[in-house]
């Protein structure tokens, strides 16, 4: 999981508490996840992925997901 978060980008990291949110997530979709976590960071000019960031993150997520 910390190999595939530290390879995601050069700029982007994550924190252990937020890796340990997305550790459910199947390995076949893992580089999507982490492809839209640090596009979001980089829209909001994130450069540390917490915790804190992944809540909001999936809220959006969820929010999206409701509208379908």
């Amino acid at each position: 999981m910390r190999y595939a978060a530290d390879r995601a980008d050069d700029k982007v990291k994550f924190t252990d508490d937020a890796l340990k949110t997305i550790l459910n997530v199947p390995r076949v979709f893992l580089p999507l996840v982490l492809k839209g976590c640090v596009d979001w960071a980089k829209e909001n000019g994130v450069e540390l992925i917490t915790e804190k960031e992944m809540k909001i993150i999936n809220d959006k997520r969820a929010k999206e997901k409701a509208k379908k």
